[in-house]
């Protein structure tokens, strides 16, 4: 009579006495072995990654103005229409960074140029609220109908109410 551990050497070993036709793989299946614990230095890049993952969770939910611009700044520098408008509306109005009209007005410039219609729209009604813009009089108003022209509901009512009465000819 075989004991208990014997028993077990023998499942582990896979010895059959004899292959058994009714069974799938004629019951010849390995058993599961046991998994080797990971290294030190495994163990400690998953406590890095894991440490980094918590921190970039914690930034986001807690200073998302701040990711957020720079996120803006990272795709604005790849030629995004999008997010340099984005860049320039954050730098316009401080959200996210400091206000710098000069930084503000540059980007919503290239955005404009790509043809971003909203950059269009705030990049002249910047030039007419006196910020150093470097449009050339009338330039304003070609922008405004632009972006009016793009379906921006401020641009048709500036349009309608400022331009109507001579005031984009600056």
């Amino acid at each position: 009579m075989t004991t208990a551990e014997e028993e077990i050497r023998r499942r582990l070993l896979d010895v059959a006495p004899e292959p058994n036709e009714s069974l799938p793989f004629h019951g010849r299946v390995r058993l599961a072995r046991r998994k080797k614990p990971d290294a030190w230095y495994i163990k400690a890049a998953e406590g890095l990654l894991l440490c980094l993952g918590i921190g970039l969770l914690y930034a986001t939910y807690y200073h998302f103005e701040h990711v957020h611009f720079h996120v803006n700044r990272f795709y604005a520098n790849l030629g995004y229409k999008e997010a340099q408008h984005n860049l320039g509306h954050s730098y316009m109005h401080g959200v996210g960074a400091d206000h710098h009209s000069e930084s503000a007005v540059y980007w919503l410039r290239q955005a404009a140029d790509q043809g971003h219609p909203k950059a269009q729209y705030n990049l002249a009604i910047s030039h007419l609220r006196g910020f150093n813009t470097g449009l050339q009089p009338g330039e304003a108003r070609k922008l405004i109908e632009q972006a009016a022209k793009a379906g921006v509901p401020e641009a048709i009512k500036t349009l309608e109410t400022i331009c109507a009465q001579g005031g984009c000819e600056i």
